[in-house]
């Protein structure tokens, strides 16, 4: 079967081609930027790759209502129960996290937000990347958002199936 342009189903059109080139430029421009705020973040506030994936993994916790405790940092980040607390340290210092035993068992420790976790939220590069994707997807009908979607959850499919 072939388009009306003459070209088979499988074999892109140069049109096409260019629609393609112009939206890998633009992702890898949005990397760029979200790359080049997350160092920004990072070292505005003194904190190293290891806080700042920390940070971003109960930041995801927390705004999905999950509790979250050491043990569970450790084993997200593949870190050591010895750099899970430096870590910790670190960013319950820094106003950031509080440890609270719970409420149902003596033993654990749940990790809560502080004062600097809001703002830090607000500014890390996901979250500014989720409102920029909100803000435009506004101005779209429901349907070309879902179209949109579609596209590039098959898109990562491929890929994830070219890397396996």
């Amino acid at each position: 079967m072939t388009d009306t342009q003459g070209q088979s189903d499988n074999t892109p059109s140069q049109e096409q081609l260019r629609h393609v080139d112009d939206m890998v430029a633009k992702l890898r421009e949005m990397r760029q930027l979200t790359n080049k705020a997350y160092r920004e973040q990072r070292d505005t506030r003194n904190l190293n790759d290891k806080d700042m994936a920390a940070l971003g993994y109960l930041s995801q916790e927390w705004g999905e209502g999950r509790e979250v405790s050491p043990k569970d940092i450790a084993a997200h980040l593949g870190l050591s129960s010895a750099t899970t607390t430096l870590v910790l340290d670190r960013l319950e210092a820094d106003g950031y996290v509080t440890r609270r035993p719970s409420s149902t068992d003596r033993r654990a420790i749940l990790l809560k937000p502080s004062s600097s976790m809001q703002e830090w939220t607000d500014q890390y590069p996901a979250s500014l990347l989720r409102a920029s994707f909100l803000d435009v997807a506004a101005g779209l009908a429901c349907a070309d958002v879902a179209i949109i979607e579609q596209y590039f959850a098959a898109v990562l499919d491929d890929v994830r199936q070219r890397l396996a």
